[in-house]
């Protein structure tokens, strides 16, 4: 009883007095849970300050962080248990899942075929201004992954089903501005198996077919180099775990030296800048010519590493972090266009499959037009 007691009071001394003086030693806690750290009490709140000193204390208890993370660790390693309403699914072979895959391909699957051909009729636009343009689709890691799904999928037949039919739409499509690489994808461990994103491996990939699409000068000059990546990867950050994944990786060049338009931040594939990048590539003998825009989300800024080499004079722009306005004025001052969007944002209210957005960018086209 004696030692019970004992133990009651060290753990309550440590929860009253350990933030200050963790705080007092310099440490201070990062933010938790998607959300700030919990504001100090104020003195002029009365007795409603007491309801805020217990968020404050928890938030600041020496080595919460640690402890969430030992948690997580021993949640996810040892009882082989992800959260409750977890983000993310547990694959085979070590591969982690982004959930959304799957109950996307289950909502919307009926709408896909459509929402590719109307992501096809704003290439169409733009081709008719007399521009050169791509369109493209990043494929769900769950589309390319298939021996290693869960051996229970979110959704079950339904997304099973979807990924199906999906994969098959995406591997068929004909159109003279697409490029495909969903098939192409699958040989080897081209995703990380702790992200959702494709490693450099499958950048390459991409980056080799696209360089094929603009002509066989350039596919030729492609080389790709052995490299290392080490990171803690999304579908991990997501879980609360630290453990780091370095997938087999390449880099993609094309002989040439890829450089920083001046007042602009070097791409790194370890950080997100999220928002725009611009670049030059020299010599630009043999490259894609004039300047060139690459509008996408995630998978084109992970892949940004292995397609900056192709262009001479290009900018990169992320979709949701930049404005339409942005996005718009950017095609109508290009010579090229590279369109990509992730496979589970097809048939939503995605901008590259609306008609509003269509007729804006034609509306600037036409205005810009000689």
């Amino acid at each position: 009883m004696k030692l019970r007691r004992a133990a009651i009071l060290v753990i309550g001394l440590a929860f009253v007095f350990g933030p200050g003086v963790g705080y007092a030693l310099g440490l201070r806690q990062k933010p938790l849970d998607n959300r700030p750290i919990a504001a100090a009490p104020a003195a002029s709140d009365g007795f409603g300050a007491l309801d805020a000193l217990g968020p404050w204390a928890a938030d600041r208890v020496a080595g919460r962080t640690a402890g969430v993370e030992a948690k997580s660790w021993f949640d996810f390693n040892v009882l082989r248990e992800l959260p409750a309403n977890s983000k993310v699914v547990r694959g085979q072979d070590g591969n982690l899942f982004l959930a959304e895959d799957f109950t996307r391909l289950c909502q919307r699957n009926a709408q896909f075929q459509q929402a590719l051909d109307d992501f096809a009729k704003l290439a169409e636009v733009i081709e008719q201004s007399g521009r050169n343009v791509v369109f493209t689709i990043g494929p769900n890691k769950s589309s390319v992954i298939g021996e290693d799904l869960p051996s229970v999928v979110p959704t079950g037949a339904c997304a099973l089903d979807g990924i199906t039919q999906q994969n098959e739409i995406l591997d068929t499509y004909q159109h003279p501005s697409w490029v495909g690489v969903r098939e192409q994808l699958t040989g080897s461990q081209t995703y990380w198996k702790t992200d959702s994103h494709w490693s450099t491996t499958g950048a390459a990939i991409f980056s080799k077919e696209l360089a094929a699409h603009f002509g066989p000068r350039l596919a030729s000059r492609i080389t790709t180099t052995p490299e290392t990546i080490t990171k803690t990867a999304d579908l991990n950050v997501l879980l609360g775990l630290t453990a780091k994944e370095s997938p087999p990786s390449l880099q993609v060049s094309t002989g040439t030296t890829v450089t920083p338009q001046p007042g602009w931040i070097a791409y790194d594939p370890l950080k997100e800048l999220v928002g725009k990048e611009r670049w030059t590539t020299r010599p630009a003998t043999g490259l894609v010519p004039g300047k060139s825009v690459i509008v996408g989300d995630s998978f084109a800024y992970y892949a940004l590493g292995n397609l900056r080499p192709l262009f001479a004079d290009g900018t990169f722009l992320w979709t949701g972090h930049v404005s339409e306005t942005e996005i718009v004025n950017a095609i109508r001052d290009s010579d090229t266009i590279v369109l990509e969007m992730v496979q589970r944002s097809m048939a939503t209210t995605h901008m590259f499959s609306s008609a509003t957005f269509r007729q804006k960018v034609a509306d600037a086209l036409t205005v810009a037009a000689p």
